[in-house]
């Protein structure tokens, strides 16, 4: 792939949805205790205000809803902006989501400070901070992630309906839990999924990889087990054939897909597996 055709791949953009609002608090909430347990860049209660902790968590809510005005009002105010979403619109809207995000808690700052600090050098200031703690929260956060039961996670976090783009632009609305494995098959992919409990087929114009952009996320039970296929962990188990080759079967079908050794170790953690 080309570097015109990689910033003009479909990118995905965040679903409204419980679970993914769920991350953002937990986000915003966390990096506000981080500031207070570590102070980083000098953070600190010098003269013993009793409100202080008050305002540090409050500017966890400023970081909350900064990033939802932005992610979450702003394309519902103007959803044909965000349509056709490319990683070379998503790269300046994301700059920009940032810029937002730490203007807003430098204008929170500055108020509570008095307007002391009210200058171009300080709102560069903020956004390194807010830069630094964010990402050092989240790489924490998904350190924490590792411990849980990545698989019941899944289950929960699979009711909910993911909105899939093609590269045409057609969509399809398609609900995680159904799904049984999506392969590649030439410019399109072949959805194998159940409907009320029938197993049904269908194609759609697509790469693998932008429905795996779109669907395989980090909580998602739908996992790549080689480079034309994706599973869904809820429904396959693991046959060694040899120590070098291993196959995922599908429960209750005969369908067997090939596992590539780069992601054999991660199913193995996912998966049943039979001798």
């Amino acid at each position: 792939m080309n570097l015109s055709s990689l910033f003009n791949a479909p990118f995905p953009r965040p679903e409204r949805s419980r679970k993914n609002l769920f991350w953002i608090l937990l986000l915003g909430v966390s990096c506000s205790i981080f500031v207070i347990l570590f102070k980083p860049f000098g953070i600190q209660n010098v003269n013993d205000q009793w409100y202080y902790n008050l305002v540090i968590i409050s500017m966890g809510g400023v970081f909350i809803l900064s990033y939802l005005f932005m992610e979450w009002l702003v394309p519902a105010i103007i959803p044909k902006a965000f349509q056709g979403w490319t990683l070379a619109r998503a790269l300046p809207w994301y700059v920009l989501v940032g810029l937002f995000i730490a203007g807003m808690m430098f204008l929170y700052k500055s108020f509570w400070a008095g307007y002391r600090d009210f200058t171009w050098l300080e709102y560069v200031f903020v956004i390194g901070r807010v830069f630094f703690i964010t990402l050092t929260v989240g790489f924490f956060l998904l350190g924490v992630y590792q411990y849980i039961d990545r698989k019941r996670l899944s289950a929960l976090t699979a009711q909910e309906t993911y909105t899939l783009t093609a590269n045409n632009g057609k969509i399809l609305r398609i609900n995680p839990k159904d799904i049984l494995y999506i392969s590649s098959n030439d410019n399109y992919v072949d959805i194998h999924y159940l409907c009320e409990g029938v197993r049904k087929k269908k194609l759609f114009r697509s790469s693998l990889k932008n429905i795996e952009t779109q669907i395989a996320q980090l909580t998602s039970p739908i996992h790549r087990c080689h480079r034309r296929h994706l599973i869904n962990t809820a429904y396959f188990r693991l046959q060694k054939i040899t120590s070098r080759k291993m196959l995922a079967s599908l429960d209750t079908y005969d369908d067997q897909l090939p596992v590539s050794r780069q992601y054999a170790d991660q199913l193995e953690q996912l998966l049943t597996v039979h001798p």
